[in-house]
């Protein structure tokens, strides 16, 4: 029996990418219910879903180069002055 000689890997074949900013990964965190509830809020307002908002969340926050208070997110960085 002769092989089959169609199929395989194409240059531009395959599924496309969903997100413009490429390959996308599944994340898991431990987040207080009262954000969830937030979250939620956002994102119905929205018409998102919760990957969606978190997405957006994620972006906003790493966009305007803001760290989120509390003891963790207080340390000085290298080469700034403190409070």
């Amino acid at each position: 029996m002769a092989k089959k000689q169609h199929g395989g890997k194409r240059e531009g074949s395959g599924r496309k990418p969903s997100s413009p900013d490429g390959k996308t990964v599944v994340i898991a965190a431990s987040v207080p219910e009262s954000l969830v509830t937030k979250l939620d809020e956002l994102a119905e307002r929205n018409e998102w879903n919760r990957s969606k908002a978190v997405t957006e969340a994620i972006r906003g926050l790493v966009s305007a180069g803001n760290r989120p208070s509390g003891r963790r997110g207080n340390r000085t960085q290298p080469g700034n002055a403190g409070p």
